[in-house]
């Protein structure tokens, strides 16, 4: 079947459309963030450190899966410059199936072996059988799925997310009522996967017709690979904390630290949702440099500015968040989320500076990235592990994410001329307002008077107020003037709603 060109958008329509759909997928996400908590504060109430530990040792082991069954053949057809043949379609789809079919049945034959190594007990087996076989519920999604993405449909898909997770919330929560203990976790999630895929499957305009091509595969599976790559070192790289934690310090430990992660993590939502909506839009603007350029350094300013003002005034006053919300049980928690926070503000900004190189065509450049950050993480993560325990892990993971930022913000700067200066307009506010934090803290502690309600006072206050104090700084960043941009942003924004619509706007 005959390629057909894709249409032609300007760069203003691409701005438009990804722009609205950042827009809805923010509102699914601030919804999805309410369920999350509701759902995050009766489980902590009704689980305990030991389920999210089992739970999160069979997830990963799962979860490997899901990078392994793509290859990211389906964002090489977003990518490419004509529209996916039917195919092109079907060759890629039904290669998913088989290949995930292969890891199905690796993964359950493992699962005696995995389970048997951390003595997660005999429970854990069909558990781990259960998630490998939920994979199926991820890669039937995924053509049908990146047929509404490349059209940026993404009203469409967030409203299917939406019903998906109010799926996961009401199911793991009647079973965790119910004392199904990490079993309420694991069903939780395929009832997510299975829901999920009947939304999108009914929402979207593609099923499954056409001849399956070994040459379609062929020239797909380049770009793809580079493309599916990193995210599985990544994944990898997280393996650290169900292994060398799980192995050192136990199961419990393991909970508790994906309990802090799952918490601070909440930023991640809105690096998934720009992502999504940026790798399209940053594809379909590769012929104007110079508006790519200028739209992600733009997208970098407001972003680090929003995360760095709001951010920390939460970070410094975890101590007096996590007990009021989800109880003493989670107290020995707080440490590990105030550094897990400050961690996924890097890996947010990381996300969207990785978006733009791999649509600029550098993703092995990326891969060759994410391989040394994983090396790095793993190494000095075990060090830390056996020198200081539980205290170590926090600060390693915040120390490898700054450089693996810096590094990528580097590279991307070299995507094309007018990035030129992105690395020192990234690293700058990291580095400036990480020291404000630092001291604010420090006063804080060591000035500041009794009681956590009171030091989280008083270390606000100073942040704020250094904050102020940089303003005056010569040569950095005006973070208050961002703030200034993106309220007469959305100002003009409600205003141009009035106004015929313009796709230059």
């Amino acid at each position: 079947m005959n390629a057909t060109a894709a249409p032609q958008v300007n760069t203003g329509e691409v701005k438009a459309r990804a722009l609205k759909g950042m827009v809805v997928l923010v509102l699914r996400t601030v919804a999805s963030q309410g369920l999350r908590v509701i759902s995050a504060l009766a489980l902590s109430r009704l689980l305990f450190p030991s389920d999210y530990g089992l739970f999160g040792i069979v997830a990963y082991a799962s979860s490997l899966g899901v990078f392994l069954g793509d290859l990211g053949l389906s964002a090489a057809l977003v990518r490419q410059s004509h529209e996916p043949t039917q195919d092109e379609t079907f060759t890629i789809f039904w290669s998913h199936q088989a290949l995930t079919a292969v890891i199905v049945a690796a993964v359950c034959a493992m699962a005696p072996v995995l389970t048997e190594g951390y003595a997660l007990g005999a429970e854990a087996v069909p558990m781990v059988w259960a998630m490998a076989l939920g994979l199926f519920l991820s890669s039937l999604r995924v053509i049908p799925l990146m047929a509404l993405e490349r059209k940026l449909a993404f009203p469409t898909i967030a409203r299917a997310e939406l019903v998906e997770n109010v799926a996961q919330v009401a199911g793991t929560l009647a079973l965790a009522a119910a004392g199904m203990g990490a079993w309420a976790l694991v069903v939780g999630s395929l009832i997510r996967g299975a829901v999920g895929l009947v939304c999108i499957a009914w929402a979207s305009p593609w099923r499954p017709s056409g001849t399956f091509q070994r040459d379609v595969l062929k020239r797909l599976l380049g770009y793809g690979l580079a493309f599916q790559l990193p995210p599985l070192v990544a994944a990898l790289v997280a393996g650290w904390v169900p292994l060398v934690v799980g192995q050192v310090l136990g199961k419990d430990v393991v909970g508790l630290v994906n309990w802090a992660w799952a918490l601070a993590s909440t930023p991640m939502m809105l690096s998934v949702v720009l992502n999504r909506v940026a790798f399209p839009a940053y594809c379909r603007m590769q012929d104007d440099p110079s508006g790519f350029a200028e739209y992600l350094k733009t997208s970098l300013r407001r972003l680090s500015a929003a995360l760095l003002l709001t951010l920390p005034v939460a970070v410094l006053g975890m101590p007096v968040l996590v007990p009021l919300f989800f109880g003493q049980r989670w107290i020995a928690a707080v440490p590990l989320v105030q550094w897990f926070t400050l961690e996924c503000l890097l890996i947010t900004l990381t996300g969207l500076l990785a978006t733009a190189q791999n649509a600029g065509g550098r993703p092995w450049e990326r891969f060759a990235v994410v391989v040394g950050i994983g090396v790095a993480k793993w190494s000095l993560g075990t060090w830390a592990i056996h020198r200081w325990g539980l205290e170590g892990i926090g600060p390693v993971g915040l120390v490898v994410s700054m450089l693996e930022v810096g590094v990528t913000a580097w590279r991307v700067s070299h995507l094309n001329p007018g990035l030129r200066g992105l690395m020192w307009q990234v690293v700058e506010p990291l580095v400036s307002v990480g020291l404000l934090l630092a001291v604010s803290a420090l006063v804080a502690l060591k000035w500041g008077p009794e009681g956590d309600w009171a030091r989280w006072g008083v270390g606000g206050v100073s942040f704020l107020l250094l904050v102020l104090a940089r303003e005056w700084l010569p040569g950095l960043r005006s973070m208050v003037g961002e703030v200034r941009d993106i309220i007469e942003f959305v100002r003009a924004r409600r205003a141009a709603r009035s106004a015929p619509a313009s796709p230059a706007s």
